[in-house]
C-alpha cells in the first residue's frame, strides 16, 4: 500500500519537473526556431547573419571559452626549467620542443606548443607592448597580432567557431554578439556586426623554433608557466594522429591543387606589405648539403632561415633592412590556400607550395 503523504509530494516533484521543462523549451528553443523563421543563422552567442566568407563553412567546434585563455599569465626563468628537469619525473621543457618566441624593445619570451595547444591565446605584454599569442593545432599556425587597435586593447578569446578550420577569435572585453569574429591565420574580420567596416588585426613578427635554438639566441628569455591544474593535459598531444594524415576534422574549401601535401608547413613572411609563402620542404631541397640553414631572396630582401622540416620550425632573420620584413607566420599549406589564395597582397614565393 502507498502511503498517501508519499504521492502527493512525487505528484508534485513531476509537476515541478514538467513546468520546469517547459520554461526550458520556451526560452531556449522557441528563439531559435523564431530565428530560423527571419532568416537568421542560428548562433548560440555570435552575430552570423551577414558573414563575409561561406557560411556553411563557419562551423561549431566548441564552446565559447571552453579553452582557458590566459591574461598576463605567470613566467619562469630558463634556470627553473633546467631545476624541474632535474628534480621531477617529467620534464618541463627539452631541447627539440617547438615554442614560440617573441622579441619585443629587448624582452624575449617563449611559449611552449605543449602548453599552447591547449590554450591557443595567450593576450600578453612583451616588452611594453600588448600582444595576442595565438597558435590553432588544426592548422599548426602561429600568429602574433598586436593587441592595440585604435583607442582600445583587445582581449582575444576563443569564439569555439571555424571558418575554413581555422579559429575564429573575438573580443573579450566586448563579448557576443557585439564583437567581430577574427580568423586566427589572417586577422580578418569574417563575422559579427557589419564584418566589412571593422579593423583587421595587425600580424607582428615572431619565431616558430627549437627551445634549444631560441635559448641559444636569448638566453635571458622567460618562459610561459604552466597552470599547476593542467599538468597532466601538457603531457598528453591529442593532435599526433591527425599530423601524420592528410585526414582533416572540419569543412575546408577550396583545397589547394596539385600533387603537394596538404599539411606541408610553411613560413609565411611579409616583404613591404607583400605576403609570401615558402615552403619547409623546398627550403631543404634547396639547402642541399647545407640542410638546416638557407639563404633566399624575397623582394630584394635576403633572408636567413634556420629550418628543421621534421619537427615543423623556421627562424627568419633579415640580413639587411630589417624595417623591411613586417612578419612572420607559419601554417599548413592547405589553411594557407583556402584562406588566402584569392586575397590581394600574397604571391607564391620561389619555393613556394604553389610552384
Amino acid at each position: 500500500m502507498r502511503t498517501p503523504g508519499i504521492v502527493s509530494s512525487g505528484w508534485w516533484v513531476a509537476a515541478a519537473a514538467g513546468l520546469l521543462s517547459l520554461v526550458i523549451v520556451a526560452v531556449l528553443i522557441l528563439p531559435i526556431f523564431t530565428n530560423r523563421r527571419e532568416g537568421a543563422v542560428v548562433s548560440p552567442a555570435f552575430d552570423l547573419r551577414n558573414p563575409l566568407v561561406p557560411r556553411e563553412l563557419i562551423v561549431s567546434a566548441m564552446a565559447r571559452d571552453a579553452l582557458q585563455v590566459l591574461v598576463e599569465p605567470a613566467t619562469i626563468g630558463p634556470e627553473e626549467i633546467e631545476r624541474f628537469n632535474r628534480e621531477e619525473r617529467g620534464k618541463l621543457l627539452v631541447p627539440h620542443d617547438r615554442v614560440i618566441g617573441v622579441h619585443i624593445n629587448g624582452q624575449a619570451r617563449a611559449y611552449p606548443l605543449r602548453v599552447m595547444r591547449w590554450h591557443e591565446v595567450v593576450n600578453d605584454v612583451v616588452g611594453g607592448q600588448a600582444v595576442a599569442v595565438t597558435y590553432s593545432p588544426l592548422c599548426d599556425s602561429v600568429v602574433v597580432f598586436s593587441r592595440e587597435v585604435g583607442d582600445a586593447v583587445l582581449e582575444l578569446g576563443v569564439s569555439g567557431l571555424l571558418y575554413n578550420s581555422n579559429p575564429l577569435l573575438y573580443d573579450r572585453t566586448q563579448g557576443p554578439p557585439t564583437s567581430p569574429l577574427w580568423t586566427q591565420l589572417d586577422g580578418r574580420a569574417v563575422a559579427g556586426p557589419d564584418p566589412s567596416s571593422q579593423p583587421e588585426l595587425s600580424p607582428r613578427l615572431t619565431t616558430l623554433t627549437t627551445w634549444e635554438y631560441w635559448r641559444e639566441k636569448h638566453p635571458e628569455t622567460d618562459i610561459l608557466a604552466q597552470i599547476p591544474e593542467m599538468k597532466k593535459l601538457y603531457k598528453r598531444d591529442p593532435y599526433h594522429s591527425y599530423f601524420g594524415s592528410d585526414l582533416l576534422r572540419f569543412p575546408v574549401d577550396p583545397l589547394p591543387p596539385g600533387n603537394h601535401a596538404l599539411k606541408e608547413r610553411l613560413v609565411v613572411v611579409a616583404v613591404d606589405g607583400v605576403n609570401v609563402d615558402l615552403s619547409l620542404s623546398k627550403l631543404a631541397a634547396q639547402a642541399g648539403e647545407n640542410s638546416g640553414t638557407t639563404q633566399v631572396d624575397v623582394l630584394g630582401l635576403p633572408l636567413k632561415i634556420d629550418f628543421d622540416t621534421d619537427l615543423g620550425v623556421a627562424a627568419v632573420t633579415p640580413l639587411e633592412m630589417p624595417e623591411r620584413l613586417q612578419s612572420v607566420r607559419y601554417a599548413f599549406w592547405f589553411a594557407w590556400y583556402a584562406m588566402n589564395h584569392s586575397q590581394k597582397g600574397t604571391i607564391p614565393g620561389i619555393i613556394s607550395a604553389a610552384n
